[in-house]
């Protein structure tokens, strides 16, 4: 027997509401307000059909005036004749009840910026001061020819390069040692964590000072009074190739060691993170395996690269995942250590690009087409990155 979709119209209602507060924050045209409000309308004089009863529901139609009556009639509508509906409507209706809440942050925060950067993007030099003109995909024609903006994407790909295998890496070897049993392990990995829950901005003051050519603890450790680590453009394989006579040029320079600096900041905040993660993912390997490779005589490293490796490989392939994206996003650590982009811009990454275009030259609309773009190549390197390595995930244990 067919019967009322109780939990659409919730659905719908809570769509229609959010769309009422973007019409009235000039983010949605009205047109689309009234589509909502037919097609909820639509759904009323259905339910009428089920009983008149169902007339109750007519009172999200007011939505218009107070936005909250779209989601709120439905609920009220469950709470006064939910016995009456079969288990399977009430597990639906208020499964989505419960899940809309998130479902609406997600939208307002996440899904729907990302559309109206894109709809910036099409127009000229918005700034919110004057009507811009549309310029359709103008903005990034002249992007592809912005030399800054490739300087921009090599210096983040050569982060996304050395950060991420490195952090790995650093987090694996220092889980499976605080895996063992050692005296002392809670506080060993209290003392991992604690950078990680430090305010990123605090920590990149501090690492400000760890590399002050003067003032600096790391250059009183390394004994090279004077070297200022955050302003030095030089790339550090030309740096370490120079006594040999090679001097590489441009991108086979390599990152810059101010750029260096910064990574080697951004491997050690992140590190503890990646280590209470990988601690879970090893606690969730049965002891009986390396047990067994014991009595086989498999070594240390036999042991871990046979057995831990390939049952770790899930939780790898979520930090890696992680840990890219995040990685084409970094800007806050840079942002606080080269404040100006460093040294013939020698630090400056696709967002703080982003954001020197957007906050420091009011220009949205470049700003936007900056973050599509960005979007974009994060898209679609997370879905090569599933496409190649999740074939090599174990997610049998």
């Amino acid at each position: 027997m067919r019967t009322f979709p109780l939990h659409a119209l919730l659905s719908l209602g809570a769509l229609l509401a959010l769309g009422v507060y973007a019409f009235r924050l000039g983010f949605l045209p009205g047109a689309w307000v009234g589509v909502g409000l037919g097609l909820y309308a639509l759904l009323v004089l259905w339910g009428l059909r089920f009983g008149w009863r169902h007339v109750l529901l007519g009172l999200g139609l007011f939505a218009y005036w107070l936005p909250p009556l779209a989601f709120l009639a439905p609920l009220l509508f469950a709470l006064l004749f939910g016995r009456g509906l079969r288990e399977k409507e009430q597990a639906a209706l208020y499964g989505w009840a419960l899940v809309w809440p998130a479902l609406a942050l997600l939208l307002v925060w996440h899904v729907f910026p990302t559309f109206y950067a894109f709809y910036l993007s099409l127009f000229e030099r918005v700034n919110f001061l004057r009507p811009a003109a549309f310029s359709g995909l103008e903005n990034y024609r002249i992007l592809l020819q912005d030399p800054l903006f490739w300087k921009a994407l090599g210096n983040t790909f050569w982060y996304v390069i050395f950060t991420v295998p490195v952090g790995l890496f650093l987090a694996t070897g220092v889980a499976i040692l605080l895996n063992a049993q050692v005296a002392f392990l809670g506080f060993y990995r209290t003392l991992y964590f604690l950078p990680y829950i430090t305010a990123l901005t605090a920590a990149a003051a501090v690492w400000r000072w760890i590399y002050h050519p003067e003032f600096g603890f790391l250059n009183w450790l390394l004994r090279t009074p004077g070297l200022d680590w955050l302003n030095t453009p030089k790339g550090v394989f030309a740096l370490l190739l120079e006594p040999l006579g090679v001097q590489p040029q441009g991108f086979w320079a390599g990152p810059s060691l101010a750029f260096v600096a910064i990574m080697v900041m951004s491997v050690w905040h992140f590190l503890g993170y990646q280590v209470v993660i990988l601690l879970a993912g090893l606690q969730a390997i049965p002891k009986e395996y390396y047990e067994a490779a014991e009595l086989d005589g498999a070594s240390f490293w036999q042991k871990h690269r046979l057995i831990t490796w390939p049952l770790l490989s899930p939780t790898t392939f979520f930090l890696f995942t992680l840990g890219l994206i995040g990685a084409f996003q970094v800007f806050t650590q840079v942002y606080v250590l080269t404040p100006t982009g460093g040294v013939l811009q020698d630090t400056l990454t696709l967002a703080f690009y982003l954001y020197n275009k957007g906050f420091r030259d009011s220009d949205f609309s470049y700003a936007s087409a900056i973050a599509m773009v960005t979007f974009f190549l994060i898209l679609v390197l997370t879905l090569v990155q599933r496409r190649v390595l999740e074939r090599r995930v174990n997610y049998e244990i």
